[in-house]
């Protein structure tokens, strides 16, 4: 197992349970909520969506998020 395995779990699910309870929100405000930038969270984000635990929709110059979960779950 790599090192840092462990401390990307946790960021998962942070960022779903942030996107579970408030659903629809910009890469600015996932990365303010999860204390790294936005830079980062952009590139994580991206990762969580390919994966499939995430969804985006774009609206105007911003891409929104949600949790999968909550999708799959209607």
């Amino acid at each position: 197992m790599e090192p840092h395995a462990s401390a990307k779990d946790y960021l998962s699910d942070k960022v779903k349970d942030i996107l579970s309870k408030t659903p629809g929100l910009s890469i600015k405000e996932i990365a303010r909520a999860s204390n790294v930038s936005r830079q980062f969270m952009a590139g994580f984000l991206k990762a969580l969506e390919e994966k499939g635990d995430v969804y985006s929709r774009k609206v105007g110059p911003a891409r929104i998020y949600f949790n999968n979960e909550v999708k799959n779950s209607e």
